[in-house]
This record gives structure tokens, C-alpha cells and sequence, in this order.
């Protein structure tokens, strides 16, 4: 077969495999590279606007695309679901002392939330999650590394049932209208859906945990005996460590605890570190336990804190002063996929200032960092131990920047607004199920009536919506708008006939299906079904078959993340409070996947008609 290159569509292809290089890579921030991507589109349109097939307002429709629009609207529902309790009042019935074994307890929780993602958000169901299930082990003998990656994978699974279930689902649901194809309905994809998510909630709960180290010392996610943070200490003239040596390394002061570098204005000690006796303005780096920080809390007091330099209208004395020794609250948050706060350092955040909270400690993946704590730029899943008072703690839960891992029933909450939300929530899902109203238009009107009742303050409803995805899924539409219109999409569905014009279109879909779960796994989900998607649309055309079947396909196997972290976000949320590697991704996710496409290969083509 002869193919006619274009030589806008081939720049297209060109641009898209660079920013997919850029994406795996993952030294540069997603949105940053979405954004070069976009760049380059209009540049390519620029030069060759005559022939380029796409011009700037086909490139910038992507954000004002009607799933993107739903994605952003039941996010802020789910933001007045969390900020009123209801998620947390529908966890804590599990708090209830019950008989039921442990594991047995175990198994509900992950099917419950399998299907409360099935209707919501996956990312702030485990997070309200996550400590339920930090409770629960603690008062077990289970380990904590053997819990939450399930919870990660069940909440996936079960968001893949429904259109609203998954950011990807409306994402792609939102791309085939703009084909002609017959709009995706809320409950379109259930059924086959459902025949890979049974299977694999099975295995999830029943060959995962097997699957998963175990260990003892990292029982409890927020167990003192074991991880290190990062932390600091300044020597001043009242301080108990002034004029000590330092012998072999250690300072009696702090049980569990390594010396990584003494810092001494511009000159830095390293170990091994003997007879060094420490001065005035000297700054103490090293790793400790979070037990052992707080028993040096007790034995040095305000000493112990990262010694920012002194931000603009940060009244020092008055934090300092608020955290009296007996309202000295110790707390754990990590910081969110969607953070402003990803990429600058505790002084760029001006964190104290604006949270009264003082930073201790820093764990990244259970990485001992070997640098400044106030140096370091922030990731998405860092740990930072800070201490505040009750109200400056409590108060973090309602920041969008952090999410508070450390179970207390007091910081939950309150429930005063609960009935309000949940009527919108539930009065939502009945009009869009019922046909009533598409789920675009239901959703808009459940995020507003949110705000407008009061349920959801403005600024929170703002802070709920996730600047990061928004930027770069509208930038992956604009490519898709791109390779559709440049007649990329429609070259690489003719590459792909030329290998699979004499094969089955059951063979064309099982061999989609994989391949679209590899790119999911280094990509992302949302940009894999935006890429994708004109490409089978395409495809089938060239088939000369319904898309539906191919369109589905896309869908789902965009959701088959198990095997990276970097996958989905909600594996990259456990991945420090359940201890886990990079590998253990892999040994768990890989044969949930080929599982997945196992059933998909015995089932799905056959329920489509092939």
C-alpha cells in the first residue's frame, strides 16, 4: 500500500512522539510540556496555515470541550461532598466496632469503594480512605503496604463502570461528539465494563495482597519506629546543644537518627563527623524518626523547626507563640497530585504564613533526601511532618494543596451541610440516569447549586478545580483536533490497515486493547484516550463497522493503570504512606492487566458482535 504523506500531518505525528518522550521522561511538570505541545501546533499552524487543516480556534475549543466541562463541574460536587462530610460520614460507618474479621472488613471497604467510584471522583474517595484504612491496620495484624494499592486499583475498576465514574471516560465520551458518532450515555459502557472489573476486583482482593512485600516495621503508615524525615536544627545562644561534639556521627539528644551535614554559613560538614563541637548559627540536617523528633521536641522546644528565612508579613512571634507546649499538635500530609505547591520549596510556599503550621520533617517515597529541607522543591507525594495547633491542623483539611493523612476524628469534617450536598449529589446521578438531562448540562447545574446553596464556599469551589489537569487536558484535545484535522489520525489508521486489513476486527480490537493499556501506563489516561480516540474512530471507519465497539475499547483500556505510579494519580497518592517501589507496581499491575485483557479477548469482541 502506498501512502500519501503529508508533510503537516508527519510534523504532527513528530511534535506528539517528542511531548510523549517528554511525558515519560518526567523531568519537566505535565502541564508544562502540554503547553509546548500546544506552542508547537500553533506554530505548525503559522507556517502553514493554508494546508495545516486546523487553525487556533480549533486548537483552543479543547477548553471549552463539553467532558472537559463535566470533568471540572463534578469535581467541584465532589469538593462539596468532602467539604460537608458526607465522604467521610459514609467512612467512618466503618469505624463502627463490628465482629467481622479483619480481612472480611477489608474486602467491604475496597467493594464499597469500587462502587462509590463508580458515581464519583477516585481521587478524593481515597483520600478519606486512606487513613480509615491506617486506622483499621493499626488495630490489626495486617500490614499497611498490603492495603492501599488495593484501594488504588478498586477505585479504578469501579470508576471505569459509568461515564461519570472516571475523568477518562467523559474525556473520551467528550471527543466522540465531536465525530458525529451517537453521543455515550451514562450507563453505555457498564456492561462490558463490568466484565472486566468483576474479574478483576476478585483478583485484586484475593491475589494483590499476596502479591505485596511484606513489612513489619511499616505497619502503620504513620509508625514512629520506623521512616526518617528530613529535618534541621538551628543551634541559637539558649540552645542544649551548644558547645556539644559530636561523637561518631551522633547527638544523644536524638534517639534513630543519622547526621546527614552540619551546615556552618557556606562551609557544610559530611560524615564521617568527629570531635566537631557545634556553634552558634550552626544548622544540624539529618534523618530522623518521627518518634525521635518528638522527643526532641520535648528536650528542645521552638529549636526544633526548618529556620526559613523570614517572609513578608509572617508574624514569627505570634506562631511561635500560639504553639505552647501543651496545644502542640503533631500531623502527617502529603502533598497533592494537583498542588500550586508542586515543583517550589517551603519558602517559595510561604507555608508557615499561610497555614500557622511549622514544617519539621520531609519524607519523599521513603528516600532519604540529602539537602536543605527549605531547598528542596516539592513532588507530588511528599510527606511533610508539621506541627501546629489544633486549629491550624484541623484547619488543613480544607486546603486543596495538602491532603491530612493522620487519622484524628476531630479533624474531620463537619456535617452541617452533609444533607444538602448529598441531595444535589444524588439529584445529579437520577437526572443524568434517567435520561432527563445529558450529564454535562446535570452536572454544571449540581456544581452551581452547590455554591449557590451554600454547601460549597466560592473560593473552595475554585480551589477544587485542578488547574494542572484542566491545562493539560485541553492542550492533549487541541492535539487530537490536530491529528484528526491534519489527517494525522487518518495516515496512522491507514498504517495500521496495512498490517491488519486481512485480520478479524475481534483480533483488531484485543490487539488495540493492549496496546492502548502499555501507552496508559507511561502516559497518562486522560492524554492516551485523547490520542487514541481519532485514531479508531478512523480505524473503524476503514473497517467499515460501528466505532462504538473501538470507542469503548479506548475507554476502558485508557483505565488500565496498574503497572506505574505515574499511572494514575490515585496510585501515586499511596505510594508513600503504603512504603511501595516502583516494582512493586509492576509485580502487582502487570498481571492484573494481562488478566484484564484475558477476559477482554473471551468476552468483549463477542459481546459487541465479533
Amino acid at each position: 500500500m502506498i501512502i500519501d504523506l503529508n508533510i503537516v500531518a508527519l510534523l504532527t505525528i513528530i511534535v506528539g512522539i517528542i511531548a510523549l518522550f517528554f511525558f515519560i521522561l518526567d523531568k519537566y511538570p505535565m502541564e508544562t510540556v502540554s503547553i509546548g505541545l500546544l506552542s508547537s501546533l500553533a506554530l505548525i499552524q503559522i507556517i502553514f496555515s493554508k494546508h495545516s487543516g486546523f487553525d487556533i480556534t480549533n486548537l483552543l475549543s479543547g477548553f471549552a470541550n463539553p467532558g472537559l466541562i463535566t470533568v471540572i463541574a463534578l469535581l467541584i460536587m465532589a469538593e462539596g461532598m468532602v467539604a460537608t462530610g458526607a465522604i467521610s460520614s459514609i467512612a467512618k460507618i466503618f469505624e463502627l466496632e463490628n465482629k467481622l474479621n479483619t480481612i472480611v472488613l477489608f474486602s467491604i471497604i475496597l467493594v464499597f469503594v469500587a462502587i462509590l467510584s463508580s458515581v464519583m471522583n477516585n481521587t478524593p474517595i481515597v483520600v478519606m480512605f486512606i487513613p480509615l484504612i491506617a486506622a483499621l491496620v493499626e488495630k490489626s495484624n495486617i500490614d499497611i503496604s498490603k492495603t492501599l494499592l488495593p484501594l488504588s486499583y478498586v477505585s479504578m475498576l469501579g470508576g471505569m463502570t459509568t461515564l461519570m465514574g472516571s475523568s477518562t471516560n467523559l474525556i473520551g465520551a467528550g471527543i466522540v461528539s465531536d465525530f458525529g458518532v451517537s453521543p455515550i450515555g451514562l450507563l453505555d459502557m457498564s456492561i462490558p465494563a463490568l466484565i472486566l472489573a468483576i474479574p478483576g476486583l476478585i483478583f485484586t482482593l484475593l491475589i494483590i495482597p499476596n502479591l505485596l512485600p511484606k513489612n513489619k516495621s511499616y505497619k502503620n503508615p504513620f509508625a514512629r519506629d520506623a521512616r526518617q524525615f528530613l529535618a534541621e536544627v538551628e543551634i541559637k545562644e539558649n540552645s542544649k546543644l551548644l558547645n556539644l561534639k559530636i561523637e561518631n556521627n551522633n547527638i544523644a539528644e536524638f534517639s534513630n537518627s543519622n547526621i546527614l551535614f552540619i551546615q556552618r554559613g557556606e562551609h557544610a560538614f559530611y560524615p564521617p563527623i568527629d570531635n566537631l563541637t557545634l556553634k552558634i548559627g550552626d544548622i544540624i540536617v539529618l534523618g530522623a524518626t518521627r518518634k525521635s523528633l518528638e522527643d526532641a521536641i520535648s528536650k528542645l522546644g521552638d529549636q526544633l523547626q526548618p529556620q526559613l528565612t523570614k517572609e513578608l508579613n509572617d508574624n514569627i512571634e505570634e506562631i511561635n507563640k500560639n504553639l505552647i507546649k501543651d496545644s502542640r499538635v503533631l500531623a502527617e500530609v502529603l502533598v497533592a497530585p494537583s498542588s500550586e505547591m508542586i515543583g517550589k520549596d517551603l519558602e517559595q510556599i510561604r507555608f508557615r504564613h499561610f497555614t500557622g503550621c511549622i514544617v519539621l520533617g520531609l519524607l519523599r517515597r521513603s528516600r532519604m533526601l540529602k539537602d536543605r529541607v527549605t531547598e528542596i522543591p516539592l513532588l507530588a507525594g511528599d510527606v511533610l511532618l508539621v506541627q501546629g495547633t489544633e486549629e491550624s491542623i484541623s484547619n488543613l483539611k480544607n486546603n486543596s494543596d495538602v491532603i491530612l493523612i493522620d487519622w484524628t476524628r476531630k479533624y474531620l469534617p463537619q456535617k452541617r451541610k452533609l444533607i444538602r450536598s448529598s441531595l444535589i449529589f444524588l439529584t445529579t446521578i437520577l437526572a443524568a440516569a434517567s435520561g432527563f438531562i445529558d450529564l454535562a448540562t446535570a452536572s454544571i447545574i449540581g456544581a452551581s447549586a452547590m455554591v449557590l446553596t451554600n454547601a460549597l464556599s466560592i473560593n473552595r469551589a475554585a480551589n477544587a478545580i485542578n488547574k494542572r489537569l484542566y491545562i493539560t487536558i485541553a492542550s492533549m484535545l487541541a492535539y487530537g483536533v490536530a491529528l484528526e484535522n491534519s489527517g494525522a489520525a487518518q495516515l496512522i489508521a491507514k498504517s495500521l490497515m496495512f498490517f491488519l486489513n486481512d485480520k478479524p476486527v475481534s483480533f483488531v480490537l484485543c490487539s488495540l486493547f493492549i496496546l492502548v493499556t502499555i501507552f496508559t501506563n507511561f502516559l497518562t489516561n486522560n492524554a492516551t484516550v485523547i490520542i487514541f480516540m481519532p485514531i479508531v474512530i478512523n480505524l473503524s471507519y476503514a473497517f467499515n463497522v460501528d466505532p462504538m465497539a473501538f470507542i469503548i475499547t479506548i475507554i476502558l483500556a485508557s483505565n488500565i493503570s496498574f503497572c506505574t505510579p505515574f499511572g494514575y494519580q490515585t496510585n501515586l497518592l499511596v505510594m508513600t504512606p503504603g512504603h511501595y517501589k516502583f516494582y512493586d507496581y509492576v509485580k502487582c499491575g502487570v498481571p492484573l492487566t494481562i488478566l484484564t485483557w484475558i477476559i477482554y479477548i473471551l468476552f468483549i469482541p463477542d459481546y459487541f458482535g465479533y
